[in-house]
């Protein structure tokens, strides 16, 4: 990989090792999406593949605080079955937490325990070293409510196991950053963060260890309607 990470990049590798060469306070947002449930099998439990992708945020965490800048957010999905491991993988870190906001998926099949069926994400908000809302005063948009409801497939299928609809990430963008701010997507997978920054002028560095997800982030973003400039942002050495 180059000495030099540019902002507007798709990479192909370990967030982790990507995080570890980025250049500290060089982040404005984290917006994330771990595999939380990759590789489940819901029939009988957790796997042993999935618990170590689940437990990977433990040494991801540290590095994210390092590269976010003071009084910025890092906002994730999950999974309600297994917060305790989100918020022990932050504890030692410098993030308070401040809010959840849920994505219900009223459409399509989702794992079922006796009478209920997993249809409800939690989407975590932690700003890194400030206890306090830090956009308000700028945000013009319509108040929404903190329950998003996906009723439908999304107008892109991308077939990726866990895409996520456009408008709830349009609007943590929009309502957590500002233009031009660095967003910092760790497993970028179908690359709707990176579409929705593109549209709303924020610059995106997207991570993922799947080459297949790196190609269909790029080929997303590669729509003629769309164009990128990439501009130069450093890593140590």
């Amino acid at each position: 990989m180059s000495d030099e990470i540019t902002k507007n990049q798709i990479i192909h590798g370990d967030c982790f090792d990507v995080l570890r060469k980025m250049e500290k306070d060089s982040v404005d947002l984290v917006l994330m999406d771990p595999p939380y449930k990759v590789s489940q099998n819901y029939g009988t439990g957790v796997d042993a593949d999935n618990l170590r992708n689940v437990a990977s945020i433990y040494k991801l965490f540290p590095e994210i605080t390092r590269v976010l800048k003071n009084n910025k957010f890092v906002v994730t999905f999950y999974d309600n079955r297994i917060f305790p491991v989100l918020f022990d993988a932050v504890r030692g870190t410098e993030l308070v937490y401040r809010k959840s906001i849920f994505l219900y998926r009223r459409w399509g099949i989702a794992h079922r325990w006796m009478g209920w069926m997993q249809t409800t994400d939690p989407v975590c908000f932690f700003i890194n070293g400030q206890n306090q809302p830090l956009h308000a005063k700028d945000i013009k948009a319509k108040v929404k409510h903190d329950c998003y409801i996906k009723d439908k497939p999304e107008k892109e299928t991308t077939g990726h196991p866990a895409q996520k609809p456009l408008e709830i990430i349009e609007d943590i963008i929009q309502w957590c950053s500002k233009e031009n701010d660095v967003v910092l997507d760790p497993y970028c997978g179908s690359g709707t963060v990176e579409l929705a920054c593109k549209k709303l002028n924020r610059r995106f560095i997207g991570i993922d260890i799947e080459k297949k997800y790196v190609e269909m982030t790029k080929e997303r973003l590669n729509n003629p309607q769309t164009t990128l400039t990439n501009i130069g942002i450093g890593v140590k050495k």
